[in-house]
């Protein structure tokens, strides 16, 4: 399952840098009880970073273990509520907004 969520192909949620971004990060961190310092969620660009990053976090606080596929879910299901494209693929090269897609 992973290396399907996970394919090459570069995209875009199609956030529109309005506030959403800002909102699915949030959730993220409530979901999973984390905090994102400032200059950590700067750099995000890709799911990709955002997993691996909320991957890191978890596992420094202790969290109960959670599968990648399951964290994947997750993270893909806050993207939607934020106001992702529901019919576009998510991997872990998708980019939050169109104009850092390949």
């Amino acid at each position: 399952m992973m290396e399907r969520l996970f394919s090459h192909g570069a995209n875009s949620l199609g956030l529109w840098g309005d506030g959403d971004e800002i909102e699915m990060i949030e959730a993220v961190e409530r979901a999973f009880a984390i905090r994102f310092e400032n200059a950590e969620a700067e750099q995000l660009v890709t799911m990709g970073q955002l997993f691996d990053l909320v991957k890191s976090k978890i596992g420094n606080q202790g969290a109960e273990a959670i599968t990648d596929d399951a964290l994947w879910s997750e993270l893909v299901k806050h993207a939607r509520d934020a106001g992702a494209d529901p019919r576009r693929a998510v991997d872990r090269n998708t980019t939050f907004f169109s104009r850092n897609a390949e």
